[in-house]
């Protein structure tokens, strides 16, 4: 109603899984990814480390074109982020639109995901590698500890990556 495109309305049940989400000490049932849910079709924006998704190869720019058959032509976004969460253990299939590919289904098993803040480890060539994955209630301290253990491994550089930070 503003002509904002990243302005939307939030029922409570949507706060309630936002807060969830951006808590990162919670669980939440579903496929483990940041999605956009402005565009034409519900967009991956990255899968979370070791999540679902991320083990059935979705990646960053996936369109969701449809739901266990089912056309999400024209539906709103927030109704098919609703339509990908779901009991752990259960399975969803997901049409797939990639760039440079043509359309293609991919099963996905949803589990109880807690999101994570940072992802880290040490890389070739003695380099730290930090992703800061979302700012939520816990992340600076979870920063701190992530550099004091990287930096006892006395790195030659740092790479601090926010891409696809939600």
């Amino acid at each position: 109603a503003i002509g904002d495109p990243y302005t939307n309305y939030m029922d409570p049940e949507s706060v309630e899984m936002f807060s969830v989400r951006y808590d990162g000490d919670e669980e939440y049932e579903g496929i483990g990814a940041w999605v956009d849910i402005s565009k034409d079709y519900l967009t991956i924006i990255a899968p979370f480390p070791d999540s679902p998704a991320e083990q059935a190869g979705l990646r960053p720019g996936d369109q969701i074109i449809a739901i266990d058959g089912e056309d999400m032509t024209g539906v709103d976004g927030e109704l098919v982020r609703q339509q990908v969460l779901g009991p752990a253990g259960t399975t969803i299939t997901m049409t797939i639109s990639r760039t440079g590919f043509e359309l293609f289904d991919v099963d996905v098993t949803r589990a109880s995901v807690v999101v994570p803040s940072i992802e880290s480890y040490m890389m070739e060539d003695d380099i730290g590698y930090v992703r800061l994955i979302l700012f939520g209630e816990t992340t600076s301290e979870e920063l701190k500890e992530t550099l004091e253990a990287l930096f006892a491994e006395n790195p030659q550089g740092l790479i601090f990556d926010l891409r696809y930070n939600g």
